[in-house]
């Protein structure tokens, strides 16, 4: 009885602790990606840059309202297909990079 209450609570503060600790704080940095052929570099708000060479991809994956680029077996970047500014750039991205990376694994 006392578990059904608690775990949920459980479950909430665990989420909440790890969202807002320091540690993770660039896991939740608003970003932006330009794209191109052989790479793909990702700018962070706070004025980074890092990139990610199209070779580097191990996997990908397709659902309804996006795109998954995996880095590694646990990590992947997300596109989202919203978020495309028009339909003829998620053409190109698809046929470019990510159909290009799923038939080279």
């Amino acid at each position: 009885m006392y578990f059904a209450i608690f775990y949920p609570v459980l479950v909430i503060i665990t989420y909440w602790r790890f969202t807002t600790s320091k540690q993770n704080k660039l896991l939740f940095t608003e970003r932006e990606h330009e794209i191109y052929n052989e790479k793909i570099v990702s700018n962070l708000q706070n004025g980074s840059t890092s990139t990610i060479f199209i070779d580097s991809f191990v996997k990908t994956f397709e659902i309804k309202d996006a795109y998954l680029l995996y880095i590694s077996k646990n990590q992947s970047m997300i596109f989202p297909k919203r978020h495309f500014k028009s339909k003829e750039d998620e053409n190109w991205f698809r046929k470019e990079i990510f159909l290009r990376i799923k038939h080279s694994r």
